[in-house]
């Protein structure tokens, strides 16, 4: 399991690196993923910790974990295709 991902009972927290994603695709990330999901940012210099609770009901651990692991896709598909 990646420390990056962490489900606590019904919400991942990500632990992202401001080095390594821009601030401007974070931000574009947690505006689309806050139609599927109530979102937190918590910033504490270069480290965003973002909370990921979804609108409807998870079923499983393993489900919210990849809600998680999406996310940290699209920010890499953000960077990738400079969709900003």
């Amino acid at each position: 399991m990646n420390d990056d991902v962490v489900v606590n009972e019904n919400r991942v927290e990500l632990t992202i690196n401001s080095d390594l994603y821009p601030e401007e695709v974070i931000d574009k990330a947690i505006e689309e993923y806050s139609e599927v999901c109530e979102v937190e940012d918590r910033k504490n210099e270069q480290i965003h910790k973002v909370i990921l609770k979804p609108k409807q009901v998870v079923d499983s651990k393993e489900d919210l974990e990849i809600i998680g692991y999406e996310f940290m896709n699209y920010l890499l598909y953000l960077i990738k295709n400079k969709v900003l």
